[in-house]
């Protein structure tokens, strides 16, 4: 089966962008039709996002979505610091670390970002990054929305 980490801007767009690549991708993951790879460290900051901008109670809404999605596995920090020395140096933001981790730990086919700045630093080698847009475009094979980014 398919396996696809997506970053957290693919979760917040997602939900608040109804005409966007990422809502297309968050359907997508809803039919089960591949893998999903999450981490504790990808819930954690978007359900952080999520209070401080939308509410707790919207969070918490949030929160009941991300761990009902269907064929889903959550790596923990745990499993993801497992290969943080292995990419420690191909990554320039350290917040980037645990979600870089985390498609290595999940064995993850694709890494679905609109993170330009992630996507430039040496780990760009090593990760088949794609946009929402590819994606859904690539991977999904119908056609994706024209968004900045390709969000």
């Amino acid at each position: 089966m398919l396996t696809a980490y997506f970053d957290t801007n693919v979760f917040i767009i997602g939900t608040l962008q109804p005409d966007s690549n990422s809502r297309l991708i968050l359907r997508e993951i809803k039919k089960g039709n591949f893998k999903v790879i999450l981490s504790d460290y990808l819930i954690d900051e978007v359900l952080h996002w999520f209070k401080i901008n939308k509410g707790k109670d919207f969070a918490s809404m949030e929160r009941l979505f991300i761990v009902s999605l269907p064929s889903s596995v959550i790596i923990n920090d745990f499993e993801w610091s497992l290969f943080i020395d292995d990419w420690e140096d191909f990554v320039a933001d350290i917040d980037d670390l645990p979600h870089i981790c985390s498609y290595f730990a999940g064995e993850a086919d694709y890494f679905v970002t609109a993170n330009r700045r992630l996507t430039e630093m040496k780990i760009k080698d090593h990760v088949n990054f794609m946009s929402a847009k590819e994606f859904i475009e690539n991977v999904c094979s119908y056609d994706g929305i024209d968004t900045v980014n390709g969000i």
